[in-house]
């Protein structure tokens, strides 16, 4: 797929992946529409990328929000080309410890909101090579202690996936999963900066601007798979052990 002046959703452009992505696929002249909820991110993340970009504050817990947003986007556009999900929130508690909200707002974001942002924008992702690619874990693959409640929404999301690939095989658009390991960024209970000293103590983790560059090599591909599963282990970056 030639991405010049193709039309791209990044839903959770705030993340450490979604900026690095947004500033990887600007490179390639796609028109940028950025949903997150931090405004002062994507104001200053606009103000980097300049044209071609715009940006809406959306709060992936609120069904009225994602509704509101899909009437506008509808109305301002005929086509989108590629829907990109990589919103999330980590919620990394004991089953004793996990609350009801826990759980509504961590299938709310990683879960609801990519299935029914994705249902809303459907008739306008009309495009002969439009696709949705959606940013999984690891976490939807292998049972972990102590992330019950988030290798649920990660399954979940997964399944939901997979399943759309079935469903919409030889129609548009296309789907695509990619089931992605550790990553250096602010996501999850540790920060940045103490996951900066377990990678350079040999604990294996991507690098965002690696995720970005590999997502948008993935995107190009006109032969694409339907999933792809990135560990860092596996590209020698590091060493990882189970929770």
């Amino acid at each position: 797929m030639n991405l010049q002046g193709k039309i791209i959703i990044i839903a959770g452009a705030t993340g450490g992946i979604g900026e690095e992505l947004s500033r990887r696929l600007h490179k390639e002249c796609s028109y940028l529409i950025l949903l997150g909820r931090r405004e002062e991110k994507l104001k200053s993340l606009k103000s980097e990328l300049r044209d071609k970009c715009e940006y809406f504050v959306v709060d992936f817990k609120s069904k009225e929000g994602i509704s509101n947003y899909i009437l506008q986007l509808k109305g301002k556009y005929k086509s989108i080309d590629v829907l990109i999900h990589v919103a999330g929130i980590g919620a990394y508690k004991t089953f004793e410890e996990t609350t009801r909200d826990d759980w509504d707002e961590s299938f709310d974001i990683n879960t609801k909101a990519p299935y029914f942002l994705t249902q809303g924008l459907l008739p306008i992702m009309n495009s002969n090579d439009s696709l949705v690619l959606t940013v999984g874990s690891g976490a939807g693959v292998i049972p972990m202690r102590g992330r019950s409640l988030y290798c649920a929404t990660k399954f979940a999301l997964r399944g939901m996936t997979l399943s759309l690939a079935e469903e919409f095989k030889g129609f548009n658009p296309s789907f695509c999963l990619i089931t992605l390991g550790s990553t250096l960024t602010e996501f999850g209970p540790m920060t940045l900066e103490e996951k900066k000293k377990e990678s350079e103590s040999g604990k294996a983790y991507f690098t965002p601007g690696w995720v970005a560059e590999k997502l948008v090599e993935i995107i190009k591909n006109e032969n694409r798979e339907v999933e792809y599963t990135l560990y860092p282990t596996d590209y020698n970056l590091g060493h990882w052990e189970k929770p």
